[in-house]
This record gives C-alpha cells, structure tokens and sequence, in this order.
C-alpha cells in the first residue's frame, strides 16, 4: 500500500524532472551557471519563493536528474524523501561523475536508513571510502576554515558558535558536560542544558569555581590496514561518525591514546568483540555501546555513552546480560519501552532491532557497519591457450 510519504516523494520526484526540464529550456551559455540569469525568478514567483530559494531548487533538480539518476528513481518509488536526494546531491557534489554513482550505489543499496542523520552518515562514510585522497584534502581545506561566530538573538540573548575540527569539538563538549554533571548539587534547580551553558562561560571568561579535575575519552575506530597505512579506508570517530583515514591515525597514534581491540565481521563489517579488561561488567557495556552507537529507537540520536543500558526480556524474567539482550536506550525511550505498550526484538547480537508501535507499525533499525566492506571480486582466470 502506498503510504503518504511515498506519494509525496512520487510528487516531488516528478516535480524536478519539470524543474529539470525548465533548466534545459533556460540554460546558459556556460556551464556555470547551467541556467540563465533570471530563471530562478520565474520559478521563485510561481512558488511563492525567495529567488535564492529558487535557485537552490533549480540546481538541486539540474544535479538529481543529471548525475544522480538512481537517486531520482528511488524518490519516485518512495524509497527516501526529498531530503534525503538532497543530501545525495550536497554529499557528492565535489566528487567526480565515477565517484559520486559510487556514492550514490553504495549508500541507496541499503536504503533511506532510519532517520536523515544515519543518511548522512552514511554518505558521509561511502564518500570516505570512494575518494579517501580527495576526502583528506577537503578535511585540510575546511580545517584552514575554523572559526567562532557570534550572533545576536531576541530577549537579551546572544549566539556563539564555533566550527571546529571534529576530534577537537568532541572532546570540548566531553569536558564541559562531565565538568557540568560534577557541578550541581543535588538541590540544584538549573536543567544540565544550563549547567552546561555556565560551565562554558565560566572556563570561556576565567571565572575559576573550584572545577574538579574530570577524565574524558574519545573514541577512534581505525580499521588495522589503515592504521599500518597500507589502505585509506575511512575510521570513526565515536559520537560523530566516519573521519578521513589521515585523522583516525593521527588520532590513534597521539602520545596519550589507549588502544583497545575490536573485531568486526570481514564481510558486512558489523562489531563481533570489544576486547575486555578486568571488569566484565565495564566491558559488557564498552561493547553494547560501540555496536549500538546511538539510543536504538528509530531516529533518535542520542549518543550511546550517554544511555541506559536495557535488557531486552527482562533480567527477572530470565533474560540474560549479554549483546544478545542488551540495547542502548535513553532515558525516554527505555521509559517508553517499558510503558508505552511497544514491542522489542532484538535478533541476536549484532544488534538488528524490530520495533512494534501500539498500532502494530513495525520498524527495523541496525547498526551502520564500522568498516565499509566490499565483496571480493571474483579471481581471473588465465585465457585459454589459442
């Protein structure tokens, strides 16, 4: 049965070959730009746009129709939405014909994911493998691009931002968020949102409040024959996804990092083992959080560190404490799980999960793979001897 978001996704697929189409008619005398100069504003008119808005579509329908037509069928089916085509074509715009099919190949075989942030990752990781040397020189470009911003907001309130290389943003907001969990006492009626908003300008304007010292970790995950430089297969970086081959080994071989084994499954790259310490509670759960990466409900992205770590069957009904039975949850959705009449199946270790909602509409979510396998070609034979 076609469901509403499949129609629209049909609607929006016919909509750009029209626009693509108009392109054609208003093309330019160059390349860039591929449509005259006042075409968008035919088009903003009729819809009510603004002309930069126009434009944007414009462009979007030229590149879906012209470089990414499998992604346009899949929007014609309603296997992803318009904005999931738009971060196809936002994703390989820098890439070359050959690249971005690639991209567009690997990431649309497992389709639309189950939230757009798993999309994006998704092409994040296959523009990585696709083009590892092109992704190391647009990570140098964009780093040279750091910057603090300031902006002004209603009510007496202000913005500040910050574009930061990933490692270096990750591990910030890891120390502000232990520093601000440490800071309230139990009585104390700000949200962590606010604690973590005045740890921020305490460390930012030297207002020392007497901080414990706090221990922080950032996790990189670096296939071995990358670590060795013998490929430039992409790495991860925990609460933020795939990073350029050149970063996870700078990372992985930093003076204070700590190495810790994982094992994936050479084929589909899911996580088989987290090598364990002392404790096998601690390692249990160092385990369930590096596979699970996020909360497990479909869409939510809360990172896995920062969950409850939830027996599937119940613990007192029998269920057991191992990856088979554990998911990473957040607080809502494991009180969600629990109270809000819906089913959970968790199909075996690797973390497949088949959520049932109240109206028994069923969803499947799996962890995205660490590595981005490629099948072995098969081997060539010699030619026959005539």
């Amino acid at each position: 049965m076609t469901t509403i978001v499949q129609e629209k996704a049909r609607l929006d697929a016919a909509l750009i070959r029209t626009q693509a189409r108009f392109v054609e008619l208003r093309s330019a005398a160059g390349p860039d730009p591929v449509f005259s100069e006042f075409a968008a504003s035919e088009i903003a008119i009729e819809l009510d746009l603004s002309c930069g808005a126009a434009a944007a579509q414009l462009k979007l329908a030229h590149t879906v129709t012209c470089r990414l037509p499998a992604t346009l069928a899949a929007l014609a089916a309603g296997a992803i939405d318009l904005g999931r085509a738009r971060a196809v074509a936002d994703a390989t715009d820098s890439l070359s014909q050959v690249h971005a099919t690639a991209v567009e190949e690997k990431v649309l075989a497992r389709g639309g994911r189950a939230s757009h942030t798993l999309f994006r990752q998704a092409l994040r990781r296959a523009v990585l493998a696709v083009d590892p040397d092109g992704a190391q020189r647009r990570h140098e470009k964009q780093r040279r691009e750091r910057q603090v911003r300031i902006g002004p907001l209603d009510d007496g309130m202000a913005e500040l931002w910050a574009f930061l290389p990933a490692a270096d943003a990750q591990a910030a907001y890891q120390h502000i968020d232990a520093l601000a969990r440490c800071a309230g006492a139990p009585d104390d009626p700000r949200s962590m949102d606010e604690r973590r908003a005045d740890v921020l300008t305490d460390l930012l304007l030297g207002r020392h409040h007497d901080y414990e010292p706090v221990h922080i970790e950032i996790g990189v995950i670096v296939p071995a024959d990358t670590l060795l430089g013998l490929t430039d297969a992409p790495g991860e970086l925990a609460g933020h996804g795939p990073i350029p081959a050149g970063l996870a080994r700078d990372l992985a071989c930093a003076a204070n990092a700590t190495w810790r084994r994982i094992l994936t499954d050479p084929v589909d790259g899911s996580l088989l083992d987290v090598s364990r310490r002392r404790f096998p509670s601690a390692a249990l759960a160092r385990h369930v959080q590096t596979r699970d990466r996020t909360c497990r409900f479909p869409s939510c992205r809360k990172p896995a560190a920062a969950c409850d770590l939830d027996h599937v069957q119940p613990h007192a009904d029998g269920g057991t404490t191992d990856p088979a039975n554990l998911l990473t949850l957040c607080r809502r959705h494991h009180r969600m799980k629990h109270k809000g009449n819906w089913l959970v199946d968790l199909a075996g270790s690797r973390g497949s999960v088949t959520w049932t909602s109240p109206e028994k509409r069923v969803h499947h979510t799996s962890p995205e793979p660490y590595i981005d396998c490629i099948p072995n070609p098969e081997p060539e034979l010699d030619p026959p001897p005539f």
